[in-house]
């Protein structure tokens, strides 16, 4: 057996290969004076190099090696029939994994072809020659960085001596979507620790020599230029002739488009990807089985050399390559290669590239785990919209994953040229139709020319600031789909029509009439009369929980005593937090939702309460500087309770904070006298609430008759009053009228304060339709 220059300088192996094999060798333990331990041989060594250690032999070989103090071995996966794959921790075994990847690494991976067993004999033997060395250099490295070995990354395919794992596939065209356990295993491994340096061994099963070994490196023209670098210095200005001079031909593997290329499936360009050095070694398959070993072995220790007196420029290159490709990924500073190589021109360039991605709920479950082993960065940005930004380490892979112009995309997202408010716009619907056309999503030309004429008319509208027009035909296009959804795949029938909903959502945000008369019919129809304390009162206030968690808020009730102790109300509350502020200012946004006894309420108040709900909506994903306060308050027909109550337990620090109170009650009536906003203080003095209000009906261009400044308690504005906190009421009204002489409708307080008589119109704070 030959041996590189790197084995005989260290000191127990050079006694020679002999000593190997029948594990004679002693080495002194890590505790002076303890007892020697034997390092373990191989099963191709026990049988003088002629047959490869079985999988049941390396297991036991792994259980021995463990004994060293500086090896451990752990199971990271199982494969397609359950066995296990294990990755093996050579260095300071005290640290933690999560310590071991926060600091430095490189990784051997072995067989993920399971007829090229040469890398996995090289694996086996070098992590023993590591465990077991007394090298004063080598432990000194150890002690700085840890070498991990996955030496049988496809255990089927070693016992079957095939290509492929157990479900036909060859694993090293799997490092994108990741659909076989094996892959994603191996994934979870690069995505934890994050090597700085990886080799692949690989053999030619077919080649008898010429070269005996040849290299490769990453040459995908998305990796860092330092990385890719730094990977081709190691082939090219080392292993070519240090390799040589210990008696290998050399070479460089593969050729320009063909194996050698940039496949972003293929580990060794994954490798460079996930910003780490990567080395692709490739063995003659049919030459004898220990020069195949040797030449293996020859090349980790030439690279574990390079590694250890390159450590400072690989660990600044490592640390830096993510930065610099999240700041490229979100200015757009540099092409986007779909294919090419570095060797190789590329015929698919987006220069500059897409900001980010926009992907549909659906597409999202079908990325699961890829988001997962990729540690990708989302963030959900509407109903049925997540945004992928390319302004992340892993941009690299990004558009590999999602744009239609990738050579082998897992989904077709909606790329986004704008990613400051990324959301559905008309125009991406537009695009998105076309996207799902070439994906053949419609069964006839026809269907999609009357989509994209459909959306191209949203669009239209959208451009134009016709946002009724756009919405209304919004809803067309909606029609349109149902009208065609027999002959389109479910999946594009489903991501067009709740994007459409998205569409409306974002230009609904003004108000959605159609959900608040929703809220109003639930709680006048559905419940009916709440009276205080009474079993219909704590229907409506879990309703209206349900309706602020579904929107994702933080709710609580607070009960309180009502009837001398004989009964118990309760208020609602949802709590929108200020973005970035300390202590910041509080707005209360309230309502009562009790009702009289003889009255279905939907005017008063649910009609109220319907609106609040509705702008907890529509302010979710606003950015506020201000904590606002959602109150859906008990008990107010029986002397104003809950709010009291709420107030009372304010503590000073809160009421000094507490900036404004907007109180709705009775805001939707279609009483025709009704016909002014009165904006309502206790004194009938100008405070917070009506200075906003006025400067917010300016800018929505409503005539300064439409609303007016009235004086009138009698409802749940009082108490945040008389605590000091700024405060008014919003009411429909007879306009011109002086405080005391406006008359409510007549149906006030009466089994006719029914939904039939509310005013969509003056639910929208409109006086006209």
């Amino acid at each position: 057996m030959s041996r590189s220059k790197y084995i005989q300088k260290r000191s127990w192996l050079a006694l020679g290969a002999l000593l190997f094999a029948t594990s004679s060798i002693q080495v002194a333990s890590a505790d002076e004076g303890s007892a020697t331990l034997a390092p373990p041989s191989t099963g191709f060594e026990d049988r003088n190099q002629e047959q490869w250690s079985t999988f049941d032999e390396e297991i036991n070989f792994l259980n021995e090696l463990s004994e060293s103090d500086l090896a451990s071995y752990s199971e990271v996966g199982q494969t397609v029939e359950g066995r296990p794959i294990h990755l093996v921790r050579i260095g300071d075994q005290s640290l933690t994994d999560e310590e071991v990847a926060e600091g430095r690494n490189m990784l051997v991976v072995a067989t993920q072809h399971g007829n090229e067993p040469a890398g996995r004999e090289m694996a086996l033997q070098f992590m023993r020659d590591l465990a077991f060395t007394d090298d004063e250099g080598i432990l000194e490295q150890l002690e700085e960085s840890t070498v991990l070995f996955v030496p049988t990354a496809n255990p089927d395919g070693f016992i079957r001596d095939q290509r492929a794992n157990a479900n036909n596939v060859d694993m090293n065209r799997d490092h994108l979507v990741l659909e076989q356990p094996e892959t994603r295993a191996l994934a979870g491994v690069l995505d934890t620790y994050q090597p700085d340096l990886t080799v692949d061994a690989h053999e030619r099963p077919r080649a008898y020599g010429n070269p005996d070994i040849e290299f490769l490196w990453p040459r995908n023209l998305n990796i860092d230029e330092d990385i890719r670098a730094l990977s081709e210095s190691l082939v090219e200005d080392v292993l070519i002739d240090d390799i040589a001079e210990q008696g290998f031909t050399t070479g460089i593997y593969g050729t320009p488009g063909g194996a050698g290329n940039g496949d972003e499936r293929i580990s060794r360009n994954m490798l460079g990807l996930r910003h780490g050095l990567g080395l692709l070694t490739e063995t003659a398959g049919m030459q004898e089985p220990v020069k195949r070993v040797d030449a293996q072995m020859a090349t980790i220790e030439a690279t574990f050399d390079f590694y250890t007196e390159q450590f400072e420029e690989i660990g600044e290159a490592v640390q830096a390559a993510p930065e610099k490709r999240a700041q490229d990924g979100a200015t757009g500073a540099t092409p986007f290669y779909f294919d090419g190589a570095d060797n190789w021109d590329p015929t698919i360039v987006q220069d500059p590239h897409y900001c980010g991605y926009l992907l549909h709920e659906q597409q999202v479950d079908e990325l699961g785990h890829i988001v997962d082993a990729f540690s990708l960065e989302t963030e959900k940005v509407s109903t049925y919209g997540t945004f992928v930004s390319m302004g992340q380490p892993m941009m690299t892979v990004i558009p590999k994953l999602m744009d239609s112009d990738a050579l082998y995309n897992e989904v077709n997202a909606l790329p986004l040229s704008s990613c400051e408010q990324p959301r559905v716009t008309a125009s991406h619907l537009n695009d998105f139709v076309d996207i799902l056309d070439e994906d053949g999503a419609f069964s006839t030309t026809a269907i999609h020319r009357a989509l994209d004429l459909h959306t191209t008319t949203l669009a239209h509208f959208e451009n134009r600031g016709q946002e009724d027009r756009l919405l209304e035909h919004t809803r067309g296009f909606q029609a349109l789909l149902n009208r065609y959804q027999d002959q389109m795949t479910d999946e594009a029938y489903s991501m067009l029509y709740t994007f459409a909903y998205d569409l409306m959502d974002y230009y609904e945000l003004v108000f959605d009439v159609d959900r608040a008369m929703g809220h109003i019919s639930h709680l006048s129809e559905t419940i009916g009369p709440r009276v205080a304390g009474a079993d219909s009162e704590r229907e409506a206030a879990a309703y209206i929980e349900r309706e602020f968690e579904r929107l994702g808020y933080e709710t609580e009730q607070h009960l309180f005593d009502i009837r001398n102790g004989q009964a118990e109300s309760q208020n609602v509350i949802a709590v929108k937090e200020a973005d970035g502020v300390e202590n910041p200012e509080i707005v209360y946004v309230t309502a009562h939702y009790d009702s009289v006894s003889v009255s279905p309420g939907a005017n008063d108040n649910a009609s109220g309460t319907a609106a609040i709900i509705e702008l907890a909506r529509v302010l979710q994903d606003v950015p506020s500087d201000k904590e606002v306060r959602f109150i859906a308050f008990g008990a107010e027909e029986i002397g104003l309770v809950g709010a009291r109550e709420y107030v009372a337990q304010l503590s000073e620090e809160e009421i000094e904070r507490s900036a404004a109170n907007y109180n709705l009650d009775m805001i939707a009536t279609d009483y025709e006298d009704a016909s002014q906003m009165h904006i309502t203080t206790v004194d009938g003095e100008e405070n917070a609430v009506w200075d906003s209000s006025v400067h917010s009906a300016e800018v929505l261009g409503y005539d300064h008759n439409d609303y007016t400044l009235h004086r009138m308690g009698r409802s749940d504005h009082v108490p945040f009053h008389d605590a000091g906190i700024d405060a008014a009421l919003y009411i429909w009204m007879e306009p011109g009228t002086p405080p005391g002489a406006a008359r409510p409708e007549p149906w006030y307080h009466t089994p006719e304060d029914t939904i039939d008589r509310i005013s969509r119109a003056l639910a929208m704070g409109r006086r006209s339709h």
